[in-house]
């Protein structure tokens, strides 16, 4: 007698039914429901809060108290800090709320909470521009979310009490910052000019009710074990690489000296992605900046690198000085910053693949 064969789905389970034979049940992952995120981001998770500044009555460990709620913010609830940067335009100055999670975790998901009740609505009170970033083991980075439409921020014109930022991709870390940029009440009056530098008087707080961070914990396993590493003391780069490395930034400052787009460009991996922009992003802007401007000098200082082990790639900080002159004016200019490149080793040899 030929056998039949009968398929059952029930909530998670397979069953699987032959004829003459006793029935069998097997557990498939397919209709398993994946398990819950957990919110790591809570004191009673073992999480912990500093801040770079905040206002009286407005403490950092309001973020992971578990209070979502604006209704109580005359009492105390939530973190609040003031948007000196602004005053400068310095982003060197921007303020930030930082969580220290009790160990490396896999993150699925963020949610920023910002002031939002009757007497603060948040369209007239909430943060409106952030970044939201992670320790990636040698410097902070922009969380990659599915829903970033801005380049350098994770939020723009935000005027919401609740965000919602889920991962794109993979991202595990122990340390996550939120930087406030700018707020719905914020106000810039122009005083007067330092330095060739406008100088603003500055009203409008930056307002955060709670950061939840949602995810898996990594207790076993070879990412672990890598996570673990990173927050070691940071991996040396072999010499051998340090110095294809130091070639690969030598040629990214010849590339400039003399007006050489396709020795910049060959610099970068084709599959460069930082904050939105790609390669061919990169080099329009590197086309746009060399057509415009003559006497190029670029001058990288103060260089060191480390190994990420999580990805293996090198991260490279250090200081950038571009001198340049307009072509349509003349007046010499110079420009100067901080500079963090992340380069991976590809088939073709060492590559810049992003940069925090």
């Amino acid at each position: 007698m030929l056998s039949k064969i009968y398929l059952c789905l029930g909530v998670g389970t397979l069953l699987i039914a032959t004829l003459g034979c006793q029935p069998q049940t097997l557990q498939s992952p397919l209709f398993e429901p994946p398990p819950e995120l957990i919110n790591f981001a809570l004191l009673s998770e073992g999480a912990a809060a500093a801040a770079s500044q905040h206002l009286p009555n407005h403490l950092p460990e309001e973020v992971i108290d578990g209070d979502t709620s604006s209704e109580t913010w005359d009492e105390g609830s939530g973190w609040e800090c003031t948007l000196e940067h602004l005053r400068t335009s310095d982003i060197n100055r921007r303020p930030f709320v930082r969580i220290d999670l009790s160990e490396p975790i896999d993150i699925r998901r963020i949610v920023m909470y910002t002031i939002d009740s009757e007497k603060y609505p948040a369209i007239k009170y909430g943060l409106k521009d952030y970044r939201i970033e992670y320790w990636h083991g040698t410097g902070w980075g922009l969380i990659p979310t599915g829903d970033t439409k801005d380049r350098q921020y994770t939020a723009r014109d935000n005027t919401k009490g609740k965000r919602v930022h889920d991962i794109r991709g993979k991202l595990f870390a122990r340390h996550i910052r939120l930087v406030p940029v700018s707020t719905n009440d914020t106000e810039r009056i122009y005083q007067y000019m330092s330095r060739e530098k406008p100088v603003y008087e500055v009203k409008g707080r930056a307002r955060v009710m709670e950061l939840e961070v949602w995810g898996y914990p990594i207790t076993t396993g070879q990412t672990a074990q890598k996570l673990a590493q990173a927050l070691a003391p940071q991996a040396e780069v072999p010499p051998s690489d340090e110095e294809l490395i130091k070639m690969v930034l030598k040629q990214y400052e010849e590339g400039y000296d003399n007006a050489d787009l396709e020795k910049v460009m060959s610099c970068f991996s084709l599959n460069y992605n930082s904050n939105g922009r790609t390669y061919s992003d990169i080099r329009a802007r590197a086309a746009d900046f060399l057509e415009m401007h003559h006497q190029i000098n670029m001058t990288l200082t103060e260089i060191n690198s480390h190994r990420n082990v999580i990805d293996d790639t090198v991260v490279v900080n250090g200081i950038y000085t571009l001198q340049y002159t307009p072509k349509d004016k003349g007046k010499a200019k110079q420009t100067s910053g901080a500079l963090s490149l992340v380069l991976t080793n590809m088939e073709e040899g060492w590559k810049i693949i992003r940069a925090n």
